[in-house]
């Protein structure tokens, strides 16, 4: 009886380890299977843990040595996590247990989902190896045969190792990274010899930690286990490093380097930031940029382009530009204060409106003697282009700056990562389409570090600037419209509007957010924690006097409320409920006529694939918005922007005149460019400070509503 249930156990633990092979195979397997495998998994564990049941028994009996201490530990750390990924996939499930969708948020079980099955597959290697003396008790191997098999594992668990550092699992099991990218081009029987090669490692390792905490009669038998894992780990390294080596050498093969023009170079030499002088105008450290011609706008060619983008060719005077983004200690120096989110002298400055710019522009030319470009009134901003005080950069300024002569989406003349810039490294360019399989990208997600960081930390594009890639967008002088291509030399945008443009994507944002030619807006007195400036001063002789003129948002506390949302997982309809419950607002809840996926991986695409060819799902039902002030308008972040149900309603009905105050729920890139997308849809309307809730928001929800709805000056019942 007893060797029969050793058998039936053996049987059970080989099963297991095929089972998670296949499991993290999921490009193998496909959804609806992975599905099936997780619930049969499920099963055979519970089978594992009632055949071992005398383990239960005997954990408070006997006595704990290093190796017992260890071997529990695991043990237990590895039924945790198997419990955590079983239910947190039962509430995602489409197929195999639908009725537990959202027993877990989403969002959340999603997350959890992916880090614990690979802290799952990872102590289960480490438990292979920790039990694998036990396992092997029976066969009786000669000095001939173990060392080669040993060696054989060693070079195994070293390949093992080698693919589980460099594919970043690491960035899975901490939280980094919130989706695994698979490759669906590689042969499956690949893919599973890989996933045991990993599992291999782990269980090297384990077996390296069982052989170091048990008993040795000499010195030697506790430092060979010792070497051979160092072997390995080395081993492992050293093809990290070889490959990696071998990558960088080659030329990244999706655009073709762009020649740099000969009326376009650089003359000033930029020094780093904390040698700059700020005493002389001509020691400021700003960079000469000679005048020039270049094709402003996109190719219709360019992937996720918008139509604001019309390329046209457009030719600019010689000017200065300030090689770093504007400090905070540039900032808080002149204007005595610094109002930005991230604080430290070396960042740039944010949460900045487009008047503070303008001010400060004219407060550092007086500091220096110059003449200020803006003359600000209540009524509106002249500026005289005669003055060789500091400015904001014109849209096309700024864009022939940051080309540096490139032709391409990004000026790095590959496509951006995230050791070129700071932004939402997680979506580099192109993932939208790619989500699930990233081979196709020549950038890979990276690091997202979720804040500025000192300006200057890059490589400089090819005129010496830095950062026009992400860490800050950055104010422009221009209106925001459609470009009035008759306006060739010196635009300055067109005469009127309501919004102005900002430029080069902040911390937060995707990718295709940060391309040369992408164009965000937003009302003169919008702030955001991901918006600054870098400033530029006249450097040839130009004349004419340009004004702005634009309204800021109203402050009223007797407009009647309407509240707007668009929610799939709930999240925003949750947020959504405790903004009525505080205002007593009437309320539109947009639902599709025909609805998204409940699945979350198909929703993902259909929401990118609408966004990408900016569909306009149709919508149920209508409200009568005549008779409303404000519009609190919710929805949850979407590749960065809203979802398309939101840009149908904007289209649908005329805000103009209106308050619109956005909330959006989110998974770590608030509002992306959402707040942008409003703005150039609604022109007409003045946006509110928004509101961004990670996920439902926790218990802090309701304060964070209340809030801002104060700082709105919202009436609350």
């Amino acid at each position: 009886m007893h060797t029969k249930t050793n058998l039936i156990k053996r049987i059970v633990d080989v099963v297991l380890t095929v089972l998670v092979l296949l499991i993290m195979a999921y490009q193998v397997t496909g959804d609806w299977l992975h599905e099936w495998l997780g619930i049969a998994m499920t099963v055979i564990v519970i089978c594992h843990h009632i055949l071992n049941y005398k383990w239960y028994r005997s954990l408070f009996k006997g006595k704990y040595t290093p190796y017992r201490i260890i071997l529990t530990a695991g043990d237990v750390l590895l039924l945790g996590a198997f419990a955590v990924t079983a239910l947190s996939g039962m509430s995602m499930s489409g197929h195999a247990v639908p009725f537990l969708y959202g027993t877990i948020n989403v969002m959340s079980a999603r997350k959890l989902h992916l880090a614990l099955s690979y802290w799952t597959f990872t102590l289960m290697g480490v438990h292979v190896g920790l039990h694998l003396r036990s396992m092997t008790v029976k066969f009786k191997f000669s000095n001939k045969v173990k060392s080669p098999v040993l060696s054989l594992f060693a070079a195994a668990a070293a390949w093992g190792g080698y693919l589980f550092f460099k594919g970043e699992i690491i960035n899975y099991m901490l939280f980094k990274t919130h989706f695994a990218f698979l490759d669906y081009e590689k042969a499956k029987w690949l893919v599973v010899v890989e996933n045991l090669a990993m599992l291999l490692f782990w269980a090297f390792v384990g077996h390296t930690l069982a052989k170091f905490c048990q008993k040795h009669n000499s010195k030697a038998d506790i430092l060979k286990p010792i070497a051979w894992l160092a072997a390995v780990i080395l081993a492992a390294a050293v093809m990290i490093f070889a490959l990696k080596n071998k990558g960088t050498q080659e030329t990244p093969g999706s655009w073709q380097d762009a020649p740099l023009p000969q009326t376009a170079t650089q003359s000033v030499q930029s020094a780093p930031r904390d040698e700059i002088s700020r005493d002389k105008p001509d020691k400021d450290g700003f960079v000469l940029i000679n005048a020039g011609s270049y094709k402003m706008g996109s190719p219709e060619s360019e992937n996720w382009r918008i139509n604001d983008e019309k390329q046209h060719e457009v030719s600019v005077s010689a000017f200065y530009i300030d090689p770093f983004e504007t400090t905070q200690w540039d900032y808080e120096s002149i204007m005595g204060s610094n109002p930005s989110t991230f604080k430290g002298k070396k960042l740039p400055v944010d949460n900045i409106s487009w008047l503070d710019a303008v001010n400060y522009a004219n407060a550092r030319s007086k500091a220096s003697g110059l003449t200020p470009a803006y003359t600000v009134t209540d009524e509106q901003v002249r500026w005289d282009r005669s003055a060789n005080g500091y400015r904001l950069p014109t849209e096309a300024e700024w864009e022939y700056a940051c080309r540096a002569g490139s032709e391409t989406p990004f000026n790095t003349q590959h496509s951006l990562s995230a050791q070129d810039a700071n932004f939402y490294g997680h979506y580099p360019y192109e993932i939208e389409e790619n989500y699930f399989d990233n081979s196709p990208l020549e950038a890979k997600p990276g690091e997202y570090r979720n804040t500025t960081v000192d300006v200057g930390s890059f490589k400089a594009n090819a005129w010496d600037l830095f950062d026009c890639h992400g860490n800050v967008n950055e104010w422009c002088w221009d209106y925001y419209g459609e470009y009035d291509v008759s306006q060739k030399q010196d635009p300055t945008g067109v005469q009127s509007g309501t919004r102005h443009v900002y430029r080069g994507g902040g911390w937060n944002d995707f990718a295709k957010n940060m391309r040369s030619a992408y164009r965000a807006a937003g009302q003169s007195d919008m702030k955001s924690y991901n918006l600054g400036v870098r400033l530029v001063r006249n450097a040839a002789a130009v004349s004419g006097v340009v004004a702005a003129k634009e309204q800021g948002a109203k402050q009223s506390s007797s407009e009647k409320v309407l509240i707007v949302y668009y929610s799939w997982s709930g999240n925003t309809r949750g947020i959504a409920n405790e903004i009525q419950k505080q205002t007593g607002a009437d309320v539109f809840e947009i639902t599709l006529q025909t609805p998204y996926s409940t699945d979350y991986n198909t929703v993902l695409m259909q929401a990118q694939e609408d966004q990408h060819k900016q569909a306009r799902p149709k919508i149920n039902g209508s409200v009568d918005v005549s008779g409303y002030d404000t519009v609190l308008l919710g929805y949850p972040n979407w590749w960065a922007s809203i979802p398309m149900p939101i840009a149908t309603f904007l289209e649908r009905y005329d805000l103009s005149g209106k308050r619109i105050i956005p909330f959006c729920s989110h998974g770590g890139g608030r509002f992306g460019q959402s707040l942008t997308a409003i703005a150039k849809m609604a022109p007409d309307s003045v946006m509110g400070e928004g509101l961004s809730v990670h996920y439902s928001g926790g218990e802090s929800m309701p304060q964070d509503v209340s809030q801002w709805l104060k700082d709105n000056n919202v009436k609350t019942k």
